[in-house]
């Protein structure tokens, strides 16, 4: 009798694990993302652009995207959610196309150095892979400027001389909600360049 009970308990106690756990479809559930794939697919669809940014997954971004989403809602537009996440991240964002390092912007009368920040969200709505909003994403980033970023520019209007240099670096984080029984899934970057100058060789 006693084996019998205590079998009878064991089954008991698999089966109240497997009720409890997940939280699979409940409201505001944020279920982890494969964040390698997303950092992927954005570098790999750099393959043909002059200047490269390598793209890594962040910790951090996914946290203060999880936080934005907190406040913003579930479900909320992604312009929202990108504004609010810049005020997280307390940076002054700015559009690609407005870095130094995007053809136009750099001129005789450049005199800044410094890092600018451009954060750009997505929001899925239609439950694409990893795959499908990594290049949904990318081809928001390239049409705001990405493919054409430039490594330097000489300024030759200068009484000397300045070379001027633009790194990049990028970040990408991805956060899966659920809100009226929609699922979506939001996709931030957050790309920075920094600008140098020194005096021509």
């Amino acid at each position: 009798l006693a084996l019998a009970l205590s079998g009878v308990m064991a089954v008991s106690m698999l089966a109240g694990c497997s009720n409890n756990s997940g939280n699979g479809g409940q409201e505001g559930e944020q279920p982890p993302v494969d964040d390698t794939t997303i950092a992927s697919v954005l570098n790999d669809e750099q393959a043909d652009n002059d200047v490269k940014v390598n793209f890594t997954y962040s910790s951090s971004l996914e946290t203060a995207l999880q936080k934005t989403l907190s406040v913003v809602g579930n479900d909320a537009d992604a312009d929202d959610v990108d504004d609010y996440l810049a005020n997280v991240l307390d940076v002054d964002d700015v559009i690609i196309k407005n870095f130094y390092g995007y053809p136009g912007q750099t001129s005789g009368t450049l005199n800044t150095v410094g890092e600018q920040t451009a954060v750009v969200v997505i929001r899925d709505e239609s439950g694409k892979t990893e795959d499908g909003v990594a290049k949904e994403m990318y081809t928001k980033l390239a049409n705001g400027g990405l493919d054409k970023l430039t490594a330097e520019w000489l300024d030759t209007n200068a009484n000397k001389q300045v070379k001027w240099s633009f790194s990049y670096t990028g970040e990408v984080a991805a956060v899966s909600t659920v809100e009226d029984n929609q699922n979506y899934t939001y996709v931030a970057v957050v790309v920075t360049c920094n600008t140098t100058k020194a005096l021509a060789d």
